[in-house]
């Protein structure tokens, strides 16, 4: 497994502009081989809107933040979102940028991954919600995220995930650049 490898596995859909962010890790020896990589490719992706950012270190691996600032701020216009986001402490009131922030400061200070992040993820409100009420049981079907509700819509949605990946990683396999395979799927494939 190679550092490019698991930015296109875990981040695709994010880096191809259909899904808003995406979350993970990698072990650090990957993490030291490629992270060099990040900030040209950074360069490259703010053309499409596309951020990399390395969040933290915890143990032995990196946590990396691919997301789309756009995509994310469609969501933060939505007024259920913002008052969900209100209720769980973020400075809505003070913007986009203030909400960004403390995401970023909640990822970095504290061990475990807050409810919200889900928001952040593009799962939809209502999954992120039923998965804090029911602490993560009872729900109808499990993929990229606990589905609670409208189990078809989710199932489509992750399966477009799902196919991305898989495009993605053949347009590796091929030899492309991380970013040369963002943008073909951008112009190809979404």
């Amino acid at each position: 497994m190679s550092f490019d490898r698991v930015v296109v596995q875990c981040g695709a859909p994010a880096l191809c502009g259909i899904k808003t962010a995406s979350l993970f890790s990698m072990r650090m020896d990957l993490y030291a081989d490629g992270c060099e990589k990040i900030s040209g490719w950074n360069r490259i992706f703010r053309q499409n809107g596309t951020v990399i950012l390395p969040i933290q270190r915890r143990d032995d691996f990196m946590l990396l933040f691919v997301y789309n600032p756009e995509l994310i701020k469609a969501r933060f216009a939505q007024k259920n979102v913002r008052r969900y986001l209100a209720k769980k402490g973020y400075p809505v009131e003070k913007g986009f940028d203030s909400v960004m922030y403390e995401l970023v400061f909640r990822l970095r200070k504290f061990g475990e991954f807050p409810h919200e992040i889900g928001i952040f993820l593009g799962y939809p409100l209502e999954d992120v919600v039923q998965f804090e009420k029911r602490n993560g049981k009872g729900f109808c079907y499990n993929g990229y995220w606990k589905v609670y509700k409208n189990k078809n819509r989710a199932v489509a949605q992750m399966n477009e995930y799902k196919t991305c990946c898989c495009r993605c990683l053949e347009f590796l396999e091929m030899g492309m650049s991380v970013p040369e395979i963002a943008e073909t799927y951008r112009n190809c494939c979404a």
